[in-house]
């Protein structure tokens, strides 16, 4: 079930919900690994658990095959939740600018995330200005499972979705996916279109 308790949904007049983009373009993004950048954080944390990262063990999906199940748990607790380490993570280069043209195109944007803490993720947002700037109660969505990741993009009509886990793509039903890999670990697929910087994501949402 999702924690999604900031968004009331779209609803025709019948009571249900109904999906709004009416053939138009509408993004969807993740937030960790795509719009803040945990690298730096990451490795800083695991360090102090006694694993020594290189930037391209930091991802989701590689990172647990690094640290133990107990151990990781210790370092997303310090990194989502804590009220000081969870502050502490950047924005990814070209985020601020991208979201920036984004909104000046008109193009609706939302954010979806498996965040199990939404208030610290809404905190650091507003840290970097991203909150109520870009992301907003009206299009932040906070859920559980890759697969209310799904069923929130397609109630929406969300027509290109980013994220920085392929499993989740593999979930997310959209148009057009894209693989969101700034540091370069994963090989291309032809299930979704996979890049590395903000302006190349740009590129082909604006295109």
């Amino acid at each position: 079930m999702s924690h999604n308790i900031l968004v009331n949904p779209v609803r025709n007049s019948e009571g249900s919900q109904r999906k709004i983009s009416n053939g138009v373009k509408q993004f969807g993004f993740d937030m960790d690994g795509v719009i803040i950048d945990h690298t730096e954080m990451k490795m800083r944390l695991a360090k102090e658990l006694g694993f020594d990262l290189k930037p391209e063990e930091t991802p989701a999906e590689v990172i647990r095959n690094i640290i133990p199940g107990d151990q990781l748990d210790i370092l997303k607790r310090r990194l989502y939740d804590d009220p000081i380490t969870g502050l502490l993570s950047g924005v990814m280069p070209g985020a601020k600018e991208a979201l920036r043209e984004i909104t000046a195109s008109q193009t609706p944007l939302f954010l979806i995330s498996r965040r199990k803490n939404p208030t610290m993720a809404i905190e650091l947002l507003r840290v970097h200005g991203l909150w109520p700037t870009f992301f907003n109660e009206g299009n932040a969505f906070f859920v559980n499972e890759p697969k209310e990741k799904n069923e929130r993009a397609r109630h929406l009509g969300v027509t290109h979705y980013t994220d920085d886990e392929r499993d989740v793509l593999r979930v997310v039903e959209v148009s057009h996916s894209f693989l969101f890999d700034h540091l370069g670990v994963f090989k291309e697929d032809e299930a979704y279109v996979h890049v590395q910087t903000w302006p190349s994501l740009l590129s082909f949402l604006l295109q």
